[in-house]
């Protein structure tokens, strides 16, 4: 339990944390709702809708427009398994490929100015050009991974890797590609944070509004420039990532 000193609300949000992580609560029980927390708990409306909203984003519990909220079934945990780099769009694949729902890939690419953030990331001039392959990775026909690739247009224009899911080393990954044009990358740099989920990335994972995400902002560099750069989104309450490092 929370100390004096602590906001109210965490009083509330405590004992109902411990409630569900206990089973008191079981997957699908309903919720206290906002009057029952301000009874049970001797609190202000306030702190009983912010101990809910605390709940709800932390994937515990989900609301049901005119029901009330329920304690939320556990997802089921997957693990995405590192070292799969001359995989699309991303170095991530599902541990177990071969034994489990069935992988698809979806994609489509288009040339397009930068975010600002991702022109940085490329040391690219104000005016350049990427190209932007969008991927969606689905098991069993639900989507579990999206991933943002832009790569400078200024080094593929022109050859046959221009468009990485076509011409002769279509899905080969960034690596191989890259090295068919005299590109060798030899360093692959990854930065993961975890960040509520945009709209529209909810929607195709299926996740409620601003459920947390896992974000692996990963960069292919060759000789110190990055050659490529990426967004990876997966669900941070059902996927873990998996690194094997050989020692």
């Amino acid at each position: 339990m929370g100390t004096s000193t602590d906001p109210v609300y965490l009083r509330v949000l405590d004992d109902l944390r411990h409630r569900i992580s206990s089973g008191l609560l079981e997957p699908g029980a309903r919720v206290p709702s906002r009057n029952a927390i301000i009874a049970r708990y001797g609190v202000g409306e306030t702190a009983a809708k912010h101990a809910l909203a605390v709940l709800a984003a932390e994937g515990l519990i989900e609301a049901r427009p005119g029901s009330g909220s329920y304690v939320r079934h556990a997802p089921v945990t997957r693990y995405l398994e590192h070292g799969r780099l001359g995989h699309p769009g991303s170095p991530f694949g599902l541990a177990g490929d071969g034994a489990g729902p069935r992988l698809t890939r979806e994609h489509e690419a288009d040339r397009v100015p930068p975010p600002p953030a991702v022109a940085r990331r490329l040391g690219l001039r104000p005016g350049s050009l990427t190209m932007r392959t969008r991927y969606v990775l689905c098991a069993g026909g639900a989507a579990v991974q999206l991933a943002l690739s832009w790569e400078p247009v200024s080094l593929t224009a022109g050859t046959p890797v221009a468009v990485p899911e076509e011409g002769p080393l279509a899905g080969r990954g960034v690596i191989e590609r890259m090295k068919t044009i005299g590109i060798i990358v030899d360093q692959v740099t990854e930065d993961i944070s975890v960040r509520p989920a945009l709209r529209a990335e909810a929607a195709v994972l299926g996740l409620a509004p601003g459920a947390p995400v896992l974000l692996v902002e990963r960069s292919h560099l060759a000789g110190g420039r990055t050659v490529e750069t990426a967004d990876i989104v997966v669900a941070a309450d059902s996927h873990r990532l998996r690194y094997r490092i050989p020692v």
